[in-house]
């Protein structure tokens, strides 16, 4: 059992971090399939140009370079020959820091860089625990569907839905299809971003969810999902996502 703690900042878990000489803050992100550094502190990191595709404003392909970072810690946390991406990630740093204007932003990491162990999120007190010794009695339990990213499923309008399970998404990203069958509610002084009444997850209700209604389709070529689902559900009590036995507790 390892706990980290963790900054909160725009909804983006954010944990302190040393990736060989360079240190700085790498947001926990289990929609990430692969882990991904911010190229401007890694211009050392050569290799294969690759092209990947990325949700900023939308889905968009940003030109990218497929490396090998020799070591990454997160406190007593060590993980060697990692396989990263790097590319430009100054649209994350940009928007972190119109919080925090000193943060380094040095990438994303997903549940490779754990070892795929169970992760508690504790958002109250900005603590992540890896491989945590809790019980899971009196917990609602979710199925989680382990596709390369985890899914699972939740209920909107009367309909159940899947969605990507992605720490690293502080707005819920909706399928447009969906716009039609949801009594959303445009979110005053936010373009694009509307107010879903309802979300049920097994027995618990989520009451007016920010959610942005877009086209999904890239996503859909990878998994089966109407869309991605994070901070907005996980905040809201302690989460366990049981990634070894393909489960979600919601306490």
């Amino acid at each position: 059992m390892e706990k980290i703690e963790f900054k909160n900042i725009l909804g983006i878990i954010l944990i302190k971090a040393d990736a060989g000489d360079v240190e700085g803050y790498f947001a926990f992100d289990t929609g990430a399939m692969q882990t991904s550094l911010n190229g401007k502190y890694f211009p050392e990191l050569v290799g294969e140009n690759k092209e990947v595709a990325l949700f900023n404003e939308g889905m968009a392909v940003n030109g990218a370079v497929l490396s090998t970072l020799h070591e990454l810690a997160f406190g007593s946390i060590k993980v060697y020959d990692l396989s990263v991406i790097r590319m430009d990630m100054d649209y994350v740093e940009n928007a972190l820091r119109t919080v925090e204007p000193d943060i380094r932003f040095l990438g994303s990491v997903g549940i490779e860089a754990f070892g795929g162990a169970a992760i508690l999120l504790d958002y109250e007190h900005s603590v992540i625990t890896v491989a945590p010794d809790v019980s899971t009695c009196g917990a609602e339990k979710l199925p989680l569907y382990m596709e390369g990213l985890p899914v699972v499923e939740l209920e909107i309008a009367g309909e159940t839905h899947r969605f990507v399970l992605d720490t690293g998404a502080n707005t819920c990203l909706l399928s447009s299809e969906l716009a039609d069958k949801i009594d959303a509610v445009p979110l005053a002084d936010s373009p694009g971003v509307y107010v879903v009444p309802e979300i049920k997850a097994g027995v618990r209700v989520y009451k007016n969810v920010n959610a942005v209604f877009t086209d999904i389709s890239q996503i859909r070529e990878r998994r089966d999902a109407d869309g991605v689902i994070g901070y907005q559900i996980l905040s809201q009590q302690l989460s366990l996502l049981d990634f070894p036995n393909k489960a979600l507790y919601l306490f």
